[in-house]
């Protein structure tokens, strides 16, 4: 017998698609709180580490609440509807930080991406 064979007694199917569709909201709003909106993202530099943590920090901590409400309903709905919202996304910030605001695509870094602006070289004060 498996662990999603004996789901929550009175657990009808609206209730299940119900539970799925607010878990995916979550998934949603933990992103937008953690990371904020894509579009912010999008202006940002490509390849920001303080962007490219908090979207880390959203990633986890969607699958904690993905993995918590399937332990809860025991329903594999949850899994389906808010995995593919972590997967959805989670793709959809890596995008908006890799992507230049000034290209409007993807970037790759190279070593003159780290120089400082104006092509000035920073010295260390003694």
């Amino acid at each position: 017998m498996s662990f999603f064979d004996s789901p929550i007694a009175g657990l009808r199917p609206a209730d299940s698609i119900t539970i799925a569709l607010a878990t995916g909201i979550g998934v949603a709003a933990i992103y937008g709180s953690d990371v904020g909106p894509v579009a912010d993202v999008h202006t940002t530099q490509p390849g920001d580490p303080s962007i490219g943590a908090a979207i880390k920090k959203a990633g986890a901590k969607s699958w904690l609440l993905v993995a918590g409400v399937t332990l809860l309903t025991r329903d594999l709905n949850v899994v389906y509807v808010g995995g593919m919202m972590v997967i959805l996304e989670h793709l959809s910030y890596l995008h908006a930080d890799m992507a230049s605001p000034v290209q409007g695509a993807g970037v790759t870094a190279t070593p003159q991406s780290y120089q400082a602006a104006g092509g000035t070289q920073l010295q260390a004060v003694s």
